[in-house]
């Protein structure tokens, strides 16, 4: 089963928090190191030569997750806003196609497919899939119209 990019984007994030809270432990160590080890030895100087190297990363890791986690926050909104454009889009012109072929104005072989039930499931399937992909969800999202009248 394949993760959805946000799922996959979302374990890196945590996994680089956890990455994080790893260095923070380091530090802990390091600080216990210069408490002990005298200021002229060497145990002191690699304690202080941890110290700031784990905090050099602890802070590029921090500013990464902010930025990972921004970055979904406004992919995640494009995504929604772009999707439902699109989605309002095809659903007018399914309409439009709909009614054009149940007022026998359009040529058998364009009306043959358009509007019946198989294509309105699939259509639903699609978009379930796409936000699936995107979303790790197949939730549509509010009420969907379910097929009240009789498709011809």
């Amino acid at each position: 089963m394949s993760r959805s990019y946000k799922a996959i984007a979302e374990t890196a994030t945590s996994d680089l928090y956890e990455a994080q809270a790893a260095l923070n432990n380091m530090h802990a160590i390091f600080t216990l190191m210069l408490q002990h080890f005298p200021e002229d030895s060497t145990g002191n100087a690699f304690a202080q030569l941890g110290i700031l190297e784990s905090n050099d990363w602890s802070t590029k890791i921090y500013q990464w997750c902010e930025c990972m986690e921004n970055e979904l926050d406004d992919a995640n909104e494009e995504a929604a806003v772009a999707i439902s454009a699109e989605r309002a889009h095809a659903t007018r012109w399914w309409t439009h196609l709909y009614e054009m072929r149940r007022r026998k104005e359009l040529p058998e072989w364009v009306a043959a497919g358009i509007g019946t039930h198989d294509e309105h499931d699939q259509m639903l399937e699609s978009r379930k899939a796409v936000n699936q992909a995107l979303f790790g969800s197949d939730d549509l999202g509010g009420d969907q119209q379910y097929r009240a009248l009789v498709l011809e």
